[in-house]
């Protein structure tokens, strides 16, 4: 299926579909809806061809419904925003973190509810709300070369931060998020007294170990890149990305403390396909489903069940596997807003400057 990126000039430039749609009803046949199509926006690679796999394809087997992907900016709220502002409705369903959903209930919402908070059962808590579904968790962790390290590397965040007792090549998130969190935790703050951030404290403790990170990543590839070459022998990582080096070969043992953030999907308020878009986003709720997705991309599903599904091996690497879920906490999408983002990012620049 060809995939296609969206910009602010074509959301601009493109035809306004909503009067053209219609009505859906709450139950889907394959009979009464073959000719109906779906446009849901994802952050394309891998995890968008998965997505494809293991929910668009089947959805359109049982329903007849043609669910196509495209690809969304890495950030994409200023896209989202514009949608509903100018009426230009391309997206049916957009995937999304946490943070996004907040940022796009500041001043003005622009979150369309789902409607399915009776539909909780075997997911885990807080991964489904009024306008948000969570179907793939990530951990924020990091990783150590065992070629390196063998079994004696880094086993907390204390232990990446001692750069006498484990000497070695560390790579470091350049964009705050996540990161700051681990720098408080390696300094002694609890997990559960993490937020608000004291940004001041997490810098002092950056600056124990400035000078000892090679590489300042920038992106998840960049991530997998220089676990997987070896250019660093320590990093802070997200689940799916270590295990991507993993199997490009990287000798690597990622150690299950630290965070989890989640991508989800929402819709946009008052688009022309929302009944039709919410049973996709029902059905992404199913365990059979979500075990299709994390046997094929290494982040954990939120419906309990799906692990029925998941192979013992397979289990070892997912971020809900109960073992693996208790070292990490979640990350707070409220304390990383806008705001907060972008102070974050503007000091991360001047200090690795000076």
């Amino acid at each position: 299926m060809k995939r296609t990126t969206l910009n602010r000039r074509t959301l601009i430039k493109a035809t306004v579909l909503g009067g053209s749609a219609l009505a859906m009803p709450s139950i889907l046949t394959k009979s009464g809806f073959a000719a109906e199509s779906l446009t849901v926006a994802d952050v394309g690679g891998a995890a968008g061809d998965a997505i494809r796999v293991a929910f668009c394809e089947p959805f359109k087997k049982e329903t007849g419904v043609q669910v196509v992907n495209v690809a969304h900016d890495p950030d994409p709220v200023t896209q989202f925003k514009l949608m509903v502002d100018t009426k230009t409705y391309l997206w049916d369903a957009c995937m999304m973190i946490p943070d996004y959903i907040f940022r796009l209930q500041e001043g003005k919402n622009y979150i369309a509810p789902l409607d399915l908070k009776d539909e909780t059962g075997d997911m885990v808590p807080g991964m489904l709300t009024e306008n948000w579904l969570g179907f793939s968790v990530f951990g924020i962790l990091m990783a150590y070369n065992t070629e390196k390290f063998g079994d004696n590397g880094p086993k907390s965040w204390p232990d990446f931060f001692n750069s006498e007792k484990f000497v070695g090549r560390r790579g470091f998130y350049r964009a705050g998020w996540g990161s700051l969190e681990m720098a408080l935790l390696a300094d002694g703050v609890a997990p559960d007294k993490l937020y608000p951030i004291d940004v001041d404290r997490a810098f002092r403790s950056l600056e124990k170990i400035k000078k000892n990170v090679s590489v300042w990543w920038t992106s998840g590839a960049h991530n997998t890149q220089i676990l997987q070459s070896g250019e660093v022998d320590m990093a802070d990582t997200w689940s799916a990305r270590v295990y991507s080096a993993i199997q490009g070969g990287a000798k690597l043992t990622p150690v299950w403390q630290g965070l989890y953030s989640v991508d989800g999907w929402a819709m946009p308020i008052n688009g022309p396909k929302q009944s039709l878009a919410k049973e996709f986003i029902r059905f992404c709720m199913r365990p059979d489903r979500q075990a299709a997705y994390s046997n094929l991309v290494a982040n954990g599903p939120t419906n309990k069940k799906a692990f029925d599904s998941i192979a013992p091996e397979r289990a070892k690497i997912l971020a809900t596997n109960p073992a693996n879920f208790a070292g990490l906490v979640p990350l707070d999408p409220r304390w990383w807003s806008q705001s907060n983002r972008q102070m974050v990012k503007k000091r991360m620049d001047e200090w690795l400057l000076t």
